[in-house]
């Protein structure tokens, strides 16, 4: 059965998320030191925000935190894992890394997001023995990448929210002996993870509070998509091509969190063998958190009880996406808009 990993940022959330359906849970931490030394330009697991309690002394108590969070979730038999994902460190950072490392390993993480091919390296010359997940800072857009990480010692890939199911089912089949997550919820961004060097949380840098909503984040900036017909051939409107080019015009015109949802390829998944589906929002109030989770639990024991067709799946998953959400769901607001437009 397909695992929902949701995020957390609080002990005190765990065990209602956990009870409306979370398998494994992930979340990041941030001290005042790092915040303090390096600010926005050198983030610790791309956020300046959305993590255990900043600003706080002494430092451990961010960790006691965590520890506590990994307590209560493994009474339950449900794992957390860590976010340090940036998409590389300087050997500046590295001491820093060290500690907030052997922190989380006494803390008892079960796992670590990471992003840089040289930290997994890092912690191999150690002979630090934890499961490694590569992030989507990590570009996996083929079975070819997914096998080169694969033989760095990672045990799970987070795919790039870009890709296509067909491109999904094309890595899972060439690289089965490895678990594969897909986002499913929130934060849909337009660009690509790996590529991007924009910071989230920049909001917190402009004094003025117009500044502050109009860029919230550099990602968020307005701007114009085109397609030249003298380079790219003629559009065939039911060609992917030009879904996934009027797809792009549109999100750069929405804000990333503005409702985005997969659930539907939950269908495609279950027959693809995906291992998990991954939930965006660290920076989420528990109550949506609970209700990421129930929303998905509930679609996931439907299909693993009721066994629907195809047709029977989505009508279900949009009427029950409607119903959750008050919102109805809307194909240009789908992370995987193909499984609507088949």
């Amino acid at each position: 059965m397909i695992k929902i990993l949701s995020p957390i940022s609080r002990s005190d959330e765990v065990e209602d998320i956990i009870a409306a359906g979370a398998d494994e849970l992930y979340c990041g931490i941030l001290l005042d030191d790092w915040r303090n030394r390096y600010t926005v330009s050198a983030s610790l697991n791309r956020r300046q925000e959305d993590n255990f309690i900043l600003g706080t002394s002494p430092h451990y108590k961010s960790f006691k935190d965590l520890k506590e969070s990994i307590k209560i979730a493994h009474s339950h038999g449900v794992s957390v894992i860590l976010t340090l994902n940036e998409h590389y460190y300087s050997q500046d950072q590295y001491p820093h890394l060290r500690f907030y490392v052997d922190e989380a390993l006494e803390a008892g993480v079960d796992a670590f997001i990471i992003g840089d091919t040289a930290f997994i390296l890092s912690l191999q010359e150690r002979g630090i023995d934890i499961a490694i997940h590569i992030s989507t800072a990590g570009t996996a857009f083929n079975s070819e990448t997914v096998k080169f990480y694969q033989e760095l010692g990672a045990t799970r890939i987070i795919l790039p929210r870009h890709l296509t199911i067909e491109e999904i089912a094309s890595i899972a089949s060439e690289a089965p002996d490895i678990e594969l997550e897909a986002f499913i919820l929130n934060s849909r961004c337009a660009n690509i993870d790996g590529f991007c060097t924009f910071q989230h949380g920049l909001a917190d840098f402009f004094p003025d509070e117009k500044a502050k909503e109009q860029y919230r984040n550099a990602c968020m900036l307005p701007y114009n998509v085109s397609a030249f017909a003298n380079t790219l051939g003629p559009l065939d409107p039911l060609t992917k091509e030009r879904i996934s080019w009027e797809r792009q015009l549109i999100w750069s015109a929405l804000h990333i969190d503005d409702r985005p949802c997969g659930a539907c390829a939950l269908y495609e998944f279950s027959e693809i063998g995906l291992h998990g589906v991954k939930i965006v929002g660290r920076q989420n109030a528990k109550s949506k958190k609970v209700k990421d989770v129930t929303f998905l639990r509930t679609l996931i024991n439907f299909l693993s009880e009721k066994n629907p067709n195809k047709d029977e799946f989505r009508k279900f998953s949009r009427s029950l996406y409607q119903e959750t959400y008050k919102w109805p769901c809307l194909v240009f607001k789908c992370y995987y808009p193909s499984v609507l437009l088949s």
